[in-house]
C-alpha cells in the first residue's frame, strides 16, 4: 500500500467552512484526497516538526473556503444557433481552475445533433482524470433526451458520472414544446433512475423567455397526481423572471433579483449560482431573429462573488453556499461544497480583501498557484503546466 500525501495549509486568516460551523483552526490538514483535520497554530506547528517531509503550504494574508461547486457547464461545447461556425470551444482544465471551479456538471444544450452524449461522457471522464471533479446531465435541449445507453434509467444506473437529465428546454422556442405528460413521465423516469443509481436524478430545466414561463412543470406535476415531488424539476435561467431558483452568474440581472429577495427575506437555501461556461450567448428580438451571439466564461462565477461581496457589501458566508454547499446538497454530493473533516480537499486561497484568487486545491493536490495552474495535456500557454502522459490515470 502507497503512503498517503500530506498537505499543510498553515496561516490562515479564516476558513469558511460552509457547513453551518465556525472553527477556531487556522491551518487544513490534508490526507490523499481529503480534508483530515481543521488545527489551531499549536496543533499545526507540533505537526510539521513530527514530519517535517510533509507538503507545506504557506496562506498568511489569504482566507479558505471550499472550491465552486458549478452544476451547468457546456463541457464539451455547445451553440450552433448561428450555424457551424457558432459551435462554441470545450472547456479547459486551466480556465476552469483559474474560476476557482473544482466540481462541475457537463450539459450539452440546444446542438443535440454534433453534441453527442458520447463525447460529454468521455469529455467529463476527462476533466476528473486531469484532477477536478467532473459530472454531467444527460440529454438536451429537447425530447426524447439523448443518452448514451439508450434510456434515461440505464444511463443513471450504468454511466458513473450520470447525475440527472439537463437541461431541458421549458417556454423556449429552441425546445421540442414538451407537453405537462412528457416532462411527467420524464420526472419518473429520473426520479427511479436516481433511485437505482443512488444518483440526486433530477431534471434540470432551461427556462427560457418563453410566455409560459414555469407552467409547464406546474402542469407536469399536476399530471403526476402527486406521485412526483416538485424538487425533482431543478429550473435554470431563473433570473429571467422575478421568480427563481438557479441564477446565471453572467446575468445582468443575477444581482438584481438576489437583492430582491434580501428585501424580501426570502431564504437563499434553495438558490444556486452557476457559470453556464461554454454555453452561447444568443441574443432574439422580438421576431426571434438572432441579432447577437457571444461564448459564456467560467470565470463569471469568482466575478460575481467579488462584486456581491467587494460592492454590493453582502458577507462572504451568505454568498458562499449559492456556489459551493447549495448546489453539493442539492446535487447529493455530501464530500463537496464544505471544508470539514472526511470531505474532499477542494480549497480555494483568496486573498482576504479583493477575494482575489490565489491558489486552487482539488482533491488534494496543488492545482494552481500565483504562478502557474494546471492544464490538460494538449494545453499551452504562459503559466500552464499541462499534465504529461506519465500522471494522467488509464
Amino acid at each position: 500500500m502507497s503512503a498517503v500525501a500530506l498537505t499543510l495549509v498553515t496561516g490562515c486568516e479564516a476558513i469558511y467552512t460552509c457547513d453551518g460551523s465556525n472553527p477556531d483552526g487556522q491551518a487544513i490538514l490534508i490526507g490523499g484526497r481529503h480534508v483530515l483535520g481543521l488545527l489551531l497554530p499549536p496543533q499545526a506547528d507540533a505537526l510539521a516538526a513530527a514530519l517535517p517531509s510533509l507538503t507545506q503550504l504557506d496562506a498568511t494574508g489569504l482566507i479558505a473556503v471550499p472550491g465552486f461547486v458549478d452544476m451547468h457547464v457546456h463541457a464539451a461545447g455547445g451553440g450552433g444557433e448561428a450555424g457551424p461556425s457558432s459551435r462554441t470551444p470545450e472547456a479547459q482544465l486551466s480556465e476552469l481552475l483559474r474560476a476557482g471551479i473544482t466540481t462541475v456538471v457537463g450539459t450539452t444544450g440546444t446542438d443535440s445533433v454534433s453534441r453527442s452524449q458520447d463525447n460529454l461522457v468521455a469529455k467529463v471522464r476527462a476533466l476528473s482524470a486531469d484532477g477536478i471533479t467532473a459530472l454531467s446531465w444527460c440529454g438536451s435541449y429537447r425530447l426524447p433526451p439523448a443518452t448514451a445507453t439508450g434510456s434515461v434509467q440505464r444511463e443513471l444506473c450504468l454511466i458513473d458520472s450520470c447525475i440527472g437529465v439537463g437541461e431541458v428546454a421549458v417556454s423556449d422556442h429552441r425546445g421540442s414544446a414538451p407537453t405537462p405528460h412528457e416532462l411527467a413521465r420524464l420526472g419518473l423516469e429520473a426520479r427511479v433512475g436516481g433511485m437505482l443509481g443512488g444518483k440526486a436524478g433530477l431534471v434540470h430545466c432551461h427556462l427560457g423567455p418563453g410566455a409560459g414561463r414555469l407552467r409547464p412543470l406546474r402542469d407536469a406535476l399536476a399530471c403526476a397526481a402527486g406521485d412526483l415531488p416538485i424538487t425533482t424539476f431543478h429550473p435554470t435561467h431563473m433570473d429571467r423572471r422575478q421568480a427563481l431558483w438557479v441564477l446565471i452568474a453572467g446575468s445582468a440581472s443575477c444581482r438584481e433579483v438576489l437583492r430582491q429577495y434580501r428585501a424580501q427575506q426570502v431564504t437563499l437555501a434553495g438558490v444556486t449560482v452557476s457559470s453556464d461556461a461554454y454555453g452561447s450567448l444568443p441574443v432574439f428580438d422580438e421576431r426571434g431573429q438572432l441579432i447577437g451571439y457571444d461564448v459564456a466564461d467560467p470565470g463569471v462565477m469568482l466575478r460575481f462573488l467579488q462584486a456581491m461581496c467587494c460592492e454590493e457589501g453582502w458577507q462572504l458566508e451568505e454568498v458562499l453556499p449559492l456556489m459551493t454547499a447549495n448546489p453539493a446538497r442539492i446535487l447529493k454530493l455530501p464530500s463537496k461544497g464544505r471544508i470539514a473533516v472526511g470531505c474532499d480537499a477542494d480549497i480555494l486561497l483568496l486573498q482576504k480583501d479583493t477575494l482575489e484568487l490565489q491558489y486552487v486545491i482539488s482533491k488534494g493536490e496543488i492545482v494552481k498557484t500565483p504562478e502557474w495552474v494546471r492544464g490538460s495535456m494538449f494545453e499551452r500557454g504562459p503559466g500552464i503546466r499541462p499534465r504529461s502522459p506519465q500522471t494522467v490515470g488509464v
